[in-house]
C-alpha cells in the first residue's frame, strides 16, 4: 500500500501523509492551508514508526512539522 506525502503551501512548515491519494481528508491548519502532493511511498518505509502508522490505519492521515501536536481527532 501508498502512503502520500503532502505539504502545505499556505505557508507554514507543515507536513501530512494519508492514505488518500487527493490528501482530502487532511484537515486544514489554518484558513489558508492548502496541501499539495509531494511524493508517494510505500508504507513499509515508515518502518518502526508506531504514531504514524497508528494515525494512518485510524484516521488516514498524520499531520507533522507545525508548533501544534498532529491533529488526527479519530485515533
Amino acid at each position: 500500500m501508498l502512503v502520500y506525502l503532502f505539504r502545505d503551501q499556505g505557508g507554514s512548515k507543515a507536513f501530512a501523509y494519508s492514505t488518500d491519494v487527493t490528501g482530502r481528508n487532511i484537515p486544514r491548519q489554518t484558513d489558508g492551508t492548502e496541501w499539495s502532493f509531494v511524493a508517494a511511498t510505500p508504507r513499509q518505509d515508515f518502518g518502526d514508526h508506531d504514531e504514524v502508522l497508528r494515525h494512518l490505519q485510524h484516521g488516514g492521515f498524520y499531520v507533522f512539522g507545525t508548533s501544534r501536536s498532529p491533529r488526527n481527532p479519530r485515533a
